[in-house]
């Protein structure tokens, strides 16, 4: 396996750039052209469109809980919900709302959190109002940028589901958040009796030099937010380099010790893999007599049995396990099936009694319910896991910076 050529890395770079171009001039049009920010390339939304989303919400009762059967008997007349959704799974989705909700048909999309974030600022620039619901990751802070904050999309939580999860998806989240999932360290069992790996810095050591199997994160945003997020905890990165080492950090041309780790990481020839599916398969089937470590979404646990993988993730490494990855539903502005749109989210969620079947396809290994009565009890609880917090703001604001590190150093 060899490590992807810096060229078609830099292919996605102008590919990601001219998206975030893009969506800022995407945005000027939704916006109706307001004036830019002081950084100058991000216009700013109008406030009265923004006003004029929020009373859309307010009057259809966003801010309202209704029982399902106040839902289900309107959104019989609405006849169908248009999902975008971030998840193939939506389509087990769709089979069982559709067989719990006769006369409600589903139209399912599965894309990719930039391919949604981008039809939804240019079909409602151009005042198509197609999308009821957003199913969605905030890749790098994209969606709470370009998509909340402008108010494209809305957030819904009624109470009788908020009342059953815990802080900070009960009362400080942007949307509904019912589970949420991590970027986690793998490695094969049948070689290894626990995590080989401990420490972040164990990954810089000459014996994992070509060991280690991950996502390219010019490609996954995912993977981004693991490194922006080390990159927001350089403090904690460095101690973590003193608990290894038993020094302080000598910085070697980079700004702090997590931008210190990133140079290691990349000297130490890590190889970039196409997606999780393949990092977790060369992890969980590999003969080496010793086979490598892999990075990847931790969701894909859920394939240990299917596919007969020999593969664990590790819930000890020093200074976090990984960064929070929350998956989130919001009623898309305007949404023409409004109550569908609420009946779906409330479905996916799991209901007001967490037993719902729509949760159930995510309900999964290495991903965590926000709820205190539907969560998994074979995996840690959620709050003994040892992460970071996502900070939209912060990986927005600092992708770009941390993109152009990363192509410099391979």
């Amino acid at each position: 396996m060899e490590m992807k050529k810096k060229g078609k890395a830099a292919s996605s770079l102008l590919v990601g750039l001219g998206l975030l171009v893009m969506l800022g001039a995407c945005s000027s049009k939704t916006t109706g052209g307001g004036a830019t920010t002081a950084e100058g390339n991000k216009p700013a939304a109008k406030e009265g469109n923004v006003a004029a989303a929020s009373d859309w919400a307010e009057k259809n009762g966003l801010n309202k809980t209704e029982t399902t059967d106040e839902l289900y008997a309107k959104a019989k007349g609405e006849g169908k919900v248009v999902v975008y959704s971030q998840s193939s799974r939506i389509k087990d989705v769709k089979a069982t709302f559709e067989a719990k909700y006769p006369g409600v048909k589903v139209e399912a999309f599965n894309m990719s959190t930039n391919d949604i974030v981008e039809k939804v600022i240019r079909e409602q620039g151009a005042g198509i109002y197609n999308a009821d619901v957003i199913f969605v990751k905030d890749a790098i802070g994209a969606v709470t940028t370009e998509l909340t904050t402008k108010k494209l999309v809305h957030k819904y939580i009624p109470k009788d589901l908020s009342d059953k999860m815990v802080e900070p998806y009960k009362s400080k989240s942007s949307g509904l958040v019912p589970y949420f999932s991590l970027r986690a360290i793998f490695y094969n069992t049948d070689v290894y009796k626990t995590s080989p790996i401990t420490n972040w810095w164990d990954l810089t050591q000459p014996e994992w030099k070509g060991k280690v199997l991950l996502n390219d994160p010019i490609d996954s945003a995912d993977m981004m937010d693991l490194f922006l997020a080390m990159v927001q905890h350089s403090d904690e990165m460095k101690q973590a380099y003193k608990d290894k080492f038993g020094k302080d950090i000598v910085l070697n041309g980079t700004e702090n010790a997590a931008y210190e780790f990133i140079k290691q990481f990349l000297k130490n020839d890590p190889v970039l893999m196409k997606s999780s599916d393949e990092v977790v398969e060369a992890v969980g089937v590999s003969t080496q007599g010793k086979p490598p470590i892999g990075i990847g979404a931790s969701s894909k646990l859920r394939d240990v049995i299917e596919k007969k993988l020999s593969i664990a993730a590790t819930y000890d490494v020093k200074p976090k396990i990984s960064v929070v990855g929350p998956s989130y539903l919001y009623v898309a502005d305007k949404a023409p099936n409004v109550n569908a749109a609420k009946l779906m989210i409330r479905y996916m969620a799991g209901e007001a009694d967490g037993k719902a079947d729509g949760f159930k396809p995510f309900n999964v290994m290495g991903s965590w319910s926000t709820r205190i009565d539907n969560g998994r009890t074979d995996q840690p609880a959620i709050d003994k896991l040892s992460v970071w917090d996502y900070d939209s703001d912060y990986f927005y604001k600092n992708f770009v910076k941390f993109r152009e590190f990363w192509l410099k150093m391979q």
